[in-house]
């Protein structure tokens, strides 16, 4: 418990789970039939969560305000792209042929 308390009052538990979402994200690509497309389509939500896990890290060690906001800002942006690639492809799904 105290080796817990201790990544958390370091930070240190952000890079922990940093690595465990690439490590989640790679496995998921390689399991895929289409490795690279799936990749494309799971690194704009891992990359928004690493931003977000670094600014708690940040956050946690006392670290300046102005890299945890850049990172908040980041991790948005790619959120934004996550939610406009999804959007395009939930877009096909609901398209029908008129034919």
């Amino acid at each position: 418990m105290a080796l817990l308390l201790d990544g958390l009052a370091n930070g240190w538990i952000s890079l922990f789970a940093i690595l465990v979402l690439w490590v989640e994200t790679a496995a998921l690509s390689l399991l895929s039939p289409q490795r690279w497309r799936r990749f494309r389509a799971l690194c704009p939500n891992a990359l928004s969560g690493t931003c977000l896990l670094c600014a708690l890290g940040l956050a946690l060690r006392g670290q300046g305000p102005i890299w945890i906001l850049a990172l908040l800002a980041a991790s948005l942006v790619a959120h934004a792209a996550d939610i406009l690639m999804r959007r395009q492809d939930q877009g096909r799904l609901f398209s029908r042929s008129t034919e």
